[in-house]
């Protein structure tokens, strides 16, 4: 026998460390709910749970994508129907002023209405927005590329600008007066004027009608010659997080894509129309039919788009609780089995200290060698 060295000790208290450090984790696992604590309890689980959250957070922003996209279409839709709404009206006096029963007198009275009408059309199409986005000029989806204005900061406003390469050319006029400022796309060319007093280095508020284009600028300089490019015409949801994006605005697998809304008044051939004389209200009755039709074509535009948002909801709802499952089987604790292994270290640890204390009472006998 020996007393230097308790070996059956040694080896219950080693047992008794294991077994406290097995409750000690049980007991992590049982109060955070989470079978993985950290690294070690599973490294190579916690990286594919880690991957899975990721992936989760990503498909519950893209549902709030599809969410909020819809509410968008819900919008230009209700505007849409407004504008429609107002075409039939357009229709009924333009049939009206187009019949001899109509006299001159009358017709005058039926084109002031008609004139506000076209003017509630414009104002419709230039209020109806959703988070800062016009959503019924033809610019929703729209982007400035190529900025090349060197140390200047211009603000772009597009409204329908056509995709493409813009420059802005500055030209000063005679004695300091009369400059002016130029935009073109390659081909057509449209001159802002400055006045008698303009100066090109004042701040500047330049309305390129002919292309939609809109410029807050300063800073100019005579011969100075700045360059953008628009582009991204088509609307795009994302609505997946499959990884498969579209390059450079255009839509991948993970896109929904909305072809342009653009119900300005002179897109939908209203602008020159009135209602003056029985030619001119025979003439809209036709310009009408096609704004009608334009407006039709733009409802079947958002309706699809909206049923496929419909769709791509469901689908990445149910992704989302598919993917919530599997990493709930990686990462959570099973809490019953959990106490059960916690239950039977308790007793292991209640026996280990038992049995510690009859392996310290062993040496003890030696005692009785010496009497």
């Amino acid at each position: 026998m020996r007393i230097n060295t308790n070996v059956p000790a040694l080896n219950t208290q080693r047992i008794l460390s294991q077994t406290n450090t097995a409750i000690a984790r049980s007991i992590g696992r049982l109060s955070s709910g989470y079978r993985i604590n950290r690294a070690a309890d599973d490294a190579a689980g916690l990286g594919i749970a880690n991957q899975m959250r990721a992936d989760l957070r990503a498909m519950n922003q893209a549902a709030r994508n599809a969410e909020q996209a819809s509410s968008a279409l819900q919008i230009a839709e209700g505007a849409a129907q407004t504008i429609a709404s107002i075409l039939d009206r357009m229709k009924e006096l333009a049939v009206q002023a187009a019949s001899d029963n109509t006299s001159d007198d009358g017709r005058l009275k039926i084109q002031a209405e008609f004139a506000l009408l076209q003017e509630e059309i414009t104002r419709i199409v230039d209020t109806t927005k959703f988070q800062g986005k016009t959503l019924l000029d033809g610019s929703w989806g729209q982007r400035i590329e190529n900025l090349n204005f060197g140390t200047l900061t211009p603000t772009i406003t597009l409204s329908g600008a056509v995709a493409g390469t813009y420059t802005l050319t500055a030209t000063a006029g005679s004695g300091g007066t009369n400059d002016t400022i130029s935009l073109s796309d390659g081909t057509t060319t449209q001159t802002i004027d400055l006045g008698g007093t303009g100066v090109l280095g004042d701040a500047h508020d330049l309305d390129f009608t002919q292309f939609g284009i809109r410029i807050s600028i300063s800073g100019l300089t005579d011969g100075a010659s700045h360059s953008f490019d628009v582009a991204g015409t088509p609307v795009t949801f994302m609505v997946s997080v499959s990884g498969n994006e579209g390059q450079n605005g255009a839509a991948g697998a993970d896109d929904i894509e909305l072809g342009t809304l653009d119900l300005r008044l002179e897109t939908l051939g209203l602008d020159t129309h009135s209602l003056g004389t029985k030619a001119d209200a025979q003439a809209a009755i036709s310009a009408i039919d096609g704004a009608i039709s334009m407006v039709s074509d733009a409802f079947g535009q958002i309706g699809a788009a909206q049923n496929r948002l419909d769709y791509a909801l469901t689908n990445v709802r149910t992704a989302i609780e598919n993917v919530s499952a599997a990493e709930s089987t990686i990462r959570d604790a099973d809490m019953a089995a959990e106490m059960t292994t916690f239950t039977r270290n308790q007793i292991l640890q209640q026996t280990g200290m038992a049995m510690l204390a009859q392996a310290n009472a062993a040496p003890q006998l030696v005692l009785r060698l010496l009497q």
